[in-house]
């Protein structure tokens, strides 16, 4: 009896039973066309992010790369500076120690009284100065000694100085603190 029952409804009511499933299937396909133009829309709204994002990537990326290349060469310049300046000196020492070595020049040394942090003079008092201090004459070999410590000075004091600008220089341009 089931069966007829059913079978007696669907010989009735057929056309509002293909309505309905007509009406679901319309339901369904619309559905789908709003979420594949939802998605599609989503896709491409996340594309275009992911895009600007890669073009601020390429500008932040170039920019990097000048500043990186304007720090190396302003370092390279800061290297070039203390070079030729310690060259200068090593110059200058090595021309001292050839008079020395020739004869032409002599070094001589002030005496000081390292107690009081003042020039010892030839007896007199007052006010010194290295005009009126006494004086050592070196011997050659002491001469060359003390070129050789005053060349040890300043090839240490362009290190430093070349060290220290290149810290500075490298803190200005990549902002370490």
């Amino acid at each position: 009896m089931e069966t007829s029952l059913f079978t007696t409804l669907m010989k009735a009511y057929w056309k509002t039973a293909v309505v309905i499933v007509l009406a679901a299937a319309l339901a369904w396909w619309i559905e789908g066309l709003r979420w594949d133009a939802d998605v599609s829309k989503r896709n491409e709204a996340h594309t275009t992010e992911l895009k600007k994002q890669s073009d601020q990537a390429v500008i932040d990326l170039t920019n990097q790369k000048k500043r990186t290349e304007a720090a190396q060469t302003a370092l390279a310049a800061l290297d070039a500076k203390h070079t030729k300046e310690l060259a200068d000196e090593q110059a200058k020492n090595d021309r001292l120690r050839a008079d020395v070595d020739a004869g032409t020049r002599r070094v001589r040394i002030a005496a000081a009284n390292l107690a009081t942090c003042e020039l010892v003079g030839n007896s007199i008092t007052g006010t010194g100065g290295v005009g009126d201090a006494a004086q050592i004459e070196l011997s050659g070999a002491g001469g060359r000694a003390v070129l050789d410590l005053r060349a040890s000075a300043i090839k240490d004091g362009e290190v430093i100085k070349y060290l220290q600008g290149y810290v500075a220089e490298a803190q200005k341009r990549f902002k370490i603190n």
